[in-house]
């Protein structure tokens, strides 16, 4: 898997729950909460894409 750089989508979301397009091109719905934001994506029909909790610091982070 390539890697995916995230910064430019993500560097107005600091703490939030984020849902991003399976392109990785956009955020498709955010949320304070896990809860809220699986709501907010139920409404939208559930888009494909990916789940995420933002952070101010991503040095800690291994995706898989």
């Amino acid at each position: 898997m390539a890697v995916v750089d995230l910064t430019n989508i993500l560097k107005n979301t600091k703490t939030d729950w984020v849902s991003i397009s399976k392109d990785y091109k956009k955020i498709v719905a955010k949320d304070q909460t896990l809860e809220g934001l699986l709501k907010k994506l139920d409404k939208l029909g559930n888009p494909d894409g990916y789940l995420l909790k933002a952070s101010r610091d991503y040095s800690r982070y291994i995706g898989a």
